[in-house]
């Protein structure tokens, strides 16, 4: 079938003289994750994994996929005829690498809505010839309708701030100039508003555009209440429908307009007059967002104490059950009820609940067909977390089921260390996720062993569980987040780990917040509070290979983790926790 959708491309691209045709997941916002209808690269690979990219040529078709998908996109693309590109692996190339090897001068199709323009800048720059046609659409059948559902209100009490006080920090910034924002997250921030678009990101489709005199919104009015509609008005904001957004652009002319080119679609950059001066450069709404106000931290904490609760109720209910009666389904099913059941909204993202080798595959998430039968031995990776009110989670446990190896027990010991040389560190106003990555990497490095993604990523407020900045990696992106400072606010993931093909995968991962740690003639130093409240395995720690720095570590956070959560907990689940957390 997937065979049979690429030919159907090929034959449109002989029709229209395009060498290539470029496919990537994303939406018109340049989303991480997208609606159902976006998924394009899913409908012609059979790939399910959120982020890859796709170019068909008339002769040969490639996946390129990260680190986190080789396996999985291998196994998802058996039989179709792409072959996959293993980027992160010696010799591979990145798209761009590989168009300008093997296409010079070619002519490349692409979707423009679909393409980000820094993308297209980089083709053209590099000799390519660019043309921007949706020849997908004509093709896919039944596709997922967009949302129609009702926008929601997220209260001052849980943001801090008013919409009306945003819009005023951001016209300030603005001094004027016209500016276009089609993020999907850093609109809701601005807004207050969620929705349901995307699942388990709390964003709706939409697009701002600032100018001199007015702020403009555009979305599907029929999603917006009164009560909504009147607050938008009574802000300031112009509501217009979501389908004029491309035609509004066209008519802004002999204005100095902002956009970020990473997150701005082709298409919104190619209709923009020629009087227009445009400035690429990030949006101050990104800078806002990610620096939590003190109402959104304090939340935070709560947040993270009720996924803590629900965490601890799921590792009692797996640590007592015959595991031979279980496959990974069930475990997401049991996960997923505990989370749900107690404070959290929706989940953050689909849990990746992996079994022994499974888990080696960073973001394999089981699937009904096929799900792995557990057996009371081996270890089971659990990366999930929930969206509430106060904050959105995420969290990685590495769970024993049983008996398990002396080199499990190793390397899970050595991964649970690297985390804590991140989280534990005092460092320098001014430093960034570039500089600190290597204080989880140094000793698997020392080892030889690498994971191939970063080791942490911003976390959005009741929304995306992927946020840039912050973000933590020695590997360089196009946006370049990596080397933007860390500033107090800051939230973000600490996520080392390592992944045996075919053997088992562990990894341990916390949420941190930046702070301030102290001010003297050398300068400002910041350092991290741990917001996550969830014991680890110590049935997995090998006391061999635990310093005794790391030991007191373990030691207090467990501490702390007893404290904060008992409060919560019927007396059963108070005498599991003190057992979870005893002091070794």
């Amino acid at each position: 079938m997937i065979s049979e959708r690429l030919e159907k491309i090929k034959l449109l691209m002989k029709e229209h003289k395009l060498d290539v045709y470029y496919i990537t997941t994303s939406d018109d916002h340049m989303s991480e994750y997208i609606p159902e209808y976006y998924k394009v690269l899913r409908y012609f690979s059979g790939f399910t994994g959120s982020l890859g990219t796709l170019l068909i040529t008339l002769d040969k078709s490639y996946l390129f996929v990260d680190g986190r998908y080789h396996i999985q996109a291998d196994e998802e693309t058996r039989g179709s005829g792409i072959e996959v590109m293993h980027l992160g692996l010696p010799k591979v190339l990145e798209p761009l690498e590989f168009l300008k090897t093997n296409y010079e001068g070619k002519t490349i199709g692409l979707d423009g809505k679909l393409t980000s323009t820094t993308f297209v800048n980089m083709l053209t720059k590099q000799g390519n010839n660019v043309v921007s046609i949706d020849l997908a659409s004509g093709i896919m059948e039944d596709r997922t309708p967009l949302s129609k559902d009702m926008l929601f209100s997220l209260d001052e009490s849980y943001c801090g701030k008013s919409t009306k006080n945003k819009l005023k920090e951001v016209k300030y910034c603005l001094s004027g100039k016209t500016h276009i924002l089609t993020n999907l997250e850093s609109i809701a921030y601005l807004l207050n508003l969620r929705g349901n678009d995307i699942a388990n990101t709390p964003v709706f489709l939409s697009f701002m555009v600032f100018t001199k005199d007015d702020v403009y919104l555009f979305i599907n009015k029929e999603r917006l209440s009164e009560e909504i509609l009147m607050r938008l008005y009574d802000d300031g904001i112009a509501v217009r429908e979501y389908d004029e957004y491309y035609d509004f652009i066209k008519e802004i002319k002999n204005q100095i307009v902002l956009i970020d080119e990473n997150k701005v679609n082709y298409e919104t950059r190619r209709l923009l007059d020629k009087s227009n001066k445009v400035f690429n450069m990030t949006s101050v709404v990104e800078e806002m967002k990610a620096i939590k106000n003190p109402v959104e931290q304090e939340n935070s904490r709560l947040a993270h104490i009720y996924d803590g609760v629900a965490m601890l109720r799921f590792m009692m209910w797996l640590k007592k059950a015959d595991k031979t009666l279980l496959d990974e389904c069930d475990v997401v099913e049991k996960l997923n009820a505990f989370r749900l059941g107690y404070r959290s909204f929706d989940l953050s993202f689909k849990p990746i609940v992996a079994y022994n080798a499974n888990a080696a595959m960073m973001h394999y998430s089981p699937k009904k067909d096929k799900c792995a039968k557990l057996n009371n031995e081996g270890i089971l990776l659990v990366d999930s977390g929930g969206q509430y009110f106060e904050g959105t989670t995420d969290i990685t446990r590495t769970f024993a089921l049983g008996p398990v190896s002396d080199e499990v027990r190793k390397y899970f010991t050595i991964v649970l260390k690297s985390m804590f040389e991140l989280s534990e560190v005092v460092f320098k106003k001014g430093m960034s996720g570039y500089q600190l990555d290597i204080l989880a990497r140094k000793e698997l490095w020392s080892l030889g062993i690498d994971y191939l993604c970063g080791t942490g990523h911003g976390v959005g407020h009741v929304l995306a569980v992927h946020e840039m900045p912050p973000n933590i990696r020695y590997q360089k992106t196009v946006s370049a987040s990596e080397q933007q400072p860390l500033v107090p606010g800051n939230i973000t993931s600490d996520e080392p780990g390592v992944y045996f093909e075919n053997k088992y995968g562990i990894r341990c991962e916390n949420m941190l917040l930046v702070k301030k740690a102290f001010e003297n003639e050398y300068g400002e130093f910041f350092k991290f509070e741990t917001l996550t409240m969830c014991p680890f395995d110590l049935d997995l720690i090998d006391m061999n290979y635990l310093d005794e720095k790391n030991r007191i570590i373990l030691n207090t956070y467990h501490a702390q983790v007893r404290e904060t959560l008992s409060p919560y907990l019927n007396e059963e689940e108070k005498d599991f926790l003190n057992y979870a957390t005893r002091e070794i």
